[in-house]
């Protein structure tokens, strides 16, 4: 196999420290390096401006010949796993090199029996309607009419044995019924919404599947940040997958936050702090604005932030997690998977349990500060640390939906963050076609069969969103700002 570290680069783009980027998988009986080879043929080997000519190769799955850019699959200790490889690639346009990894879950949650998701889809439909996010509403009403159907049949069925009033062929049609919705609950039920219904709430009987999949997403992550060869992490998810990366943001967030800051040696620090200070969020959620007066203003300083909390030192460990890229996440009903209401999740909100974006202030009114004071230094001056519930002062957070009409359009999983999680999260909308044009979509995101564009701007393709949003060529690091002509993302 070639080594990627000997590959030629030109003296125009001296080698830089590598990137990595991690892809959480969605529900489903997935693969393993099925999800992470169809994304890397998505953002890097069918993008030709992020690699140099001598790194294009003809692709060996085209007859025709056509070229994509060179990778290379690597056993990697730090997945735990030899059913996993690390995806590698040469030197791009920046002399920069992005290793490819997948957190792989699926094989935890396996065994989630009937009764498990029938408690879970009973908890979910034992609402009041007011509860329902308006966007969830006709899903919701559908599931409820079906299991309403299905147990009115069940009742007249007991009621005609009872009574010994029943004729073999409507015994025989029952039996087929039944035996047809037993095969649909096995067959899709269980290894796709079972794997939700094994993580989404915490109770008694998911937290030991919700701890083992945390523990490995965490050993994975922990093992990147601390790796010196990397400066940066992009964390991918889809699906469920992005209920998993999101817990393990807060729980890595609480452990790697930046504490122990002092005003003189920690001045650069403190000043990317206090530009993210500026859009702070009242602390109970009461009065969110609908969108943030600057958006590209707000993730320049969250770039900021990262800059400087990247490299570690004595006192700090290093935050290298620059991006959190969500797509088709059920995140955007979380007060409806997650809580029973709006109200509840805001509470959660105003506690830290979850973190929003931009972060909520210290204090109790918005503008105020994401720090507060933790002891003093030995010769008597004050320190101060960011909170826990402050990830996303450091970490742009863009989510990308193919928005659903809550039937089979499009992808009714998915839809915009502002009113859960803040104004700070880029919200992009596209339109995904598939082979059978808009029916569920939910599964296109990075398809290279699938046609697709950005609703708003209506210019970039799904494919384009997915690799501006993932961003390998670093479009804010200083010296590609210096330097447009050698930055190669549009």
């Amino acid at each position: 196999m070639p080594d990627p570290v000997a590959s030629p680069v030109t003296a125009k783009a001296p080698h830089k420290l590598s990137q990595a980027v991690v892809i959480v998988h969605g529900m489903g009986e997935q693969r393993p390096m099925d999800t992470l080879r169809g994304f890397v043929q998505a953002v890097w080997s069918h993008d030709p401006s992020r690699a140099p000519f001598y790194a294009h190769v003809a692709d060996p799955a085209d007859p025709t010949g056509a070229k994509i850019n060179q990778s290379w699959i690597t056993p990697d200790s730090r997945t735990n796993s030899y059913e996993l490889r690390r995806i590698t690639t040469p030197y791009d346009v920046e002399g920069r090199r992005t290793d490819f990894y997948e957190l792989y879950w699926a094989d935890i949650t396996q065994g989630t029996t009937r009764g498990r998701l029938a408690a879970w889809v009973t908890n979910l439909l034992w609402r009041k309607l007011a509860d329902i996010p308006r966007d969830a509403r006709k899903l919701y009403l559908v599931t409820l009419l079906a299991v309403i159907v299905v147990l009115c049949s069940m009742l007249a069925l007991a009621t005609s044995v009872w009574q010994h009033y029943i004729s073999w062929a409507a015994a025989l049609f029952v039996t087929i019924l039944a035996s047809f919705i037993i095969w649909v609950v096995d067959r899709f039920g269980l290894p796709y919404f079972g794997d939700v219904a094994a993580y989404v709430r915490a109770e008694a009987a998911t937290v030991e599947k919700r701890a083992l999949i945390r523990d490995r997403g965490l050993r994975l992550l922990k093992r990147l940040m601390m790796d010196d060869s990397y400066d940066r992490i992009v964390l991918v998810s889809h699906s469920l997958g992005s209920m998993i990366a999101y817990d393990l943001l807060q729980i890595l967030w609480a452990d790697f936050r930046p504490r122990k800051l002092e005003a003189i040696r920690d001045k650069a620090k403190l000043k990317a702090i206090h530009a993210i200070d500026k859009a702070t969020l009242v602390a109970d959620g009461s009065a969110w604005p609908g969108s943030l007066d600057d958006l590209a203003g707000f993730r320049r300083d969250q770039w900021e932030l990262y800059r400087q909390l990247r490299t570690g030192d004595a006192d700090h460990r290093p935050w290298k997690i620059s991006d959190f890229v969500t797509l088709g996440s059920p995140l955007t009903h979380s007060e409806f998977l997650v809580t029973y209401n709006l109200a509840e999740f805001r509470r959660g909100i105003a506690e830290r349990l979850f973190s929003a974006c931009p972060p909520i202030a210290e204090g109790a009114a918005a503008g105020g500060t994401v720090l507060y004071q933790e002891g003093r230094n030995r010769s008597g001056k004050p320190q101060r640390a960011v909170h826990h519930g402050a990830v996303f002062a450091a970490t742009r957070w863009t989510n990308i939906f193919d928005r659903g009409n809550g039937w089979l359009t499009g992808d009714p999983i998915s839809g915009p963050m502002a009113e859960n999680f803040g104004p700070g999260v880029e919200n992009i909308q596209v339109e995904l076609r598939g082979s059978l044009g808009r029916v569920f979509t939910h599964t296109l995101y990075w398809s290279l069969a699938a046609t697709g564009v950005e609703v708003a701007a209506g210019a970039r393709s799904h494919l384009a969103v997915l690799r501006d949003a993932v961003d390998l060529g670093r479009k804010l690091e200083p010296s590609q700002a210096e330097a447009p002509a050698m930055t190669s993302e549009k």
